[in-house]
């Protein structure tokens, strides 16, 4: 039996046992389902039910080496992580390893039971006794700790409770974390409201106060996400005891929708370590603009999505005098949107920051449109810094096919007063012409998608003074078929390039973090 660096038993393939898990290995750590409790990742099993058949015949999945086992258990959830150690031996000792366990992500059915309430019914109830042992044997290999989105917040808040308390016993607990990420789920009601200012959201109180205790145990933290907060007034001062703990070593800080109405937030200018920085258009001001410019942030998103109210725009004098100060610093601007349009503002106006330094814009939802007053407002504010410009997700909209009233001119405006483009994601629909015109036009154009669904098979520029009339016949030739088209793109790109099918275009992602742009699909 040979031991990798890592610790872990490696046994030779020809002589591993295919044997069944032995009774006392069922008693390692409780996990797994009560039939009449559902949900709950408990279970007594008795030794009936571990009685190996003689007559079954095992495959050859137990003889995976540790370290695929190692890679597929940190895909599943708790419950099928448990579930999976009961196959084998092999399996179980999966179970222990340590990174299997560094993300763990909290959720409404983890460490929970159903109790019966004469009120309400069944109820679900954090078991502490469960969440205790887990905490005490696996809180130490933990790196990256989730609050998922929760109806139930009194788990949540127990489970922060609980924390706190073994922290302050065991000083061992949560030692490794150096991700906090927590997504609420804002609660909402519009029944009874007349106007928008009546509409209530809860989030708030002693929950705060518990994720403001919990926060301040953790001593490396290098990332620290909170999402849909939605606070009111002075509540977001309860990040105080991280920027205090904290500001030597966080790297990367997402604070997005953390308030609901428009509030500043100075927090980011207290980590003088960080380096990318998500936050809303609604937490914006002068002065976390003038506190960025003597920092290291080097990539900053302004997020703009649903719960997007008040969001502001800095006068452009500040911004220069940021990006004059700080001359690494990128920004990007995002508006996200959900899949059903009623859930998303989609009529709200982009909120453009005049004089910063935007390197990308991205449109991560099915509903903004492409608009000539759009390309036009984009062409005077960033021509020399602009280099991504991006439509994800499927259009939801109609899109006209007759040339005047489709955003072809604008495309090529687009590419011809912004030269360092390198990236552009178009789903509207646009004639094959126009997708020549780009690729030519466009010098510093190295990644360009464009939807075959929406690429209409004609030549609808006429033609132009500037052209010569070799280019307009090369021009009006090569348009004339799918084929033709992509073969010549692919001879001005310097690669085969080819249209995208909605499948492949949905599948498309990037990052803009970098000056030297990476790709991945």
């Amino acid at each position: 039996m040979s031991r990798n660096a890592r610790g872990y038993n490696y046994a030779s393939i020809q002589n591993q046992p295919s044997e069944v898990l032995s009774w006392k290995s069922y008693q390692k750590f409780n996990w797994g389902k009560d039939d009449e409790e559902e949900g709950s990742i408990f279970k007594h099993i008795t030794k009936d039910e571990v009685e190996d058949d003689p007559n079954h015949v095992y495959s050859h999945w137990h003889l995976l080496p540790d370290l695929l086992l190692e890679r597929i258990f940190t895909y599943l959830s708790v419950e099928k992580r448990y579930m999976a150690s009961l196959v084998c031996q092999n399996w179980s000792n999966a179970f222990y390893f340590p990174r299997v366990w560094y993300t763990f992500a909290m959720d409404d059915r983890i460490f929970t039971r159903l109790k019966f309430n004469l009120c309400v019914g069944w109820e679900r109830y954090i078991n502490h006794h469960r969440l205790t042992l887990f905490l005490q044997r696996k809180s130490r290999h933990i790196r990256t700790l989730i609050f998922n989105e929760m109806d139930n917040l009194m788990s949540l808040y127990e489970f922060m409770r609980i924390s706190i308390f073994l922290t302050e016993h065991e000083k061992d607990i949560f030692d490794n974390v150096k991700t906090l990420s927590v997504l609420f789920k804002p609660k909402v009601w519009y029944e009874h409201a007349k106007d928008e200012d009546e509409i209530v959201y809860g989030t708030g109180g002693m929950m705060l106060s518990k994720l403001r205790e919990l926060m301040g145990i953790f001593k490396e933290l290098e990332t620290l996400e909170l999402k849909n907060f939605l606070l009111d007034g002075k509540d977001f001062q309860f990040m105080e005891e991280v920027c205090v703990i904290c500001c030597e070593t966080l790297r990367t800080l997402y604070l997005i929708n953390l308030t609901r109405q428009s509030h500043t937030l100075l927090h980011p200018g207290a980590f003088i370590n960080l380096t990318t920085l998500y936050i809303s258009p609604q937490n914006i001001g002068e002065e976390l603009i003038q506190l960025l410019g003597g920092s290291k942030v080097i990539n900053m998103y302004i997020v703009q999505n649903k719960f997007t109210e008040q969001g502001r725009s800095i006068p452009s004098k500040i911004w220069k005098s940021c990006r004059k100060e700080n001359s690494s610093l990128r920004v990007h601007l995002i508006t996200e949107g959900d899949h059903t349009e009623g859930s998303t503002k989609s009529k709200r106006e982009d909120l453009w920051q005049p004089g910063a330094p935007v390197k990308s814009i991205l449109y991560d939802s099915p509903y903004p449109r492409m608009t000539t007053a759009q390309m036009m407002q984009v062409v005077s504010l960033y021509k020399g810094d602009l280099e991504v410009f991006a439509h994800k997700q499927l259009p939801r909209f109609y899109m006209p096919r007759v040339f005047h009233d489709r955003v072809d001119s604008s495309l090529l405006l687009l590419v011809r007063q912004c030269p360092n483009i390198h990236t552009l994601m178009v789903r509207e629909k646009i004639s094959t012409s126009t997708v020549l015109l780009i690729a030519h036009t466009a010098k510093n154009l190295q990644y360009f998608y464009v939807r075959i669904n929406a690429i209409i098979l004609k030549s609808d520029w006429p033609c132009s003074p500037e052209w010569s009339t070799e280019f307009y016949t090369w021009l009006c030739r090569a348009s004339a078929s799918y084929e033709s088209m992509e073969r010549e793109v692919s001879q001005i790109l310097g690669y085969p390039w080819q249209a995208l099918t909605d499948k492949q275009y949905k599948l498309v992602n990037f990052t803009v973090d970098k000056q030297h742009y990476m790709f991945s699909s």
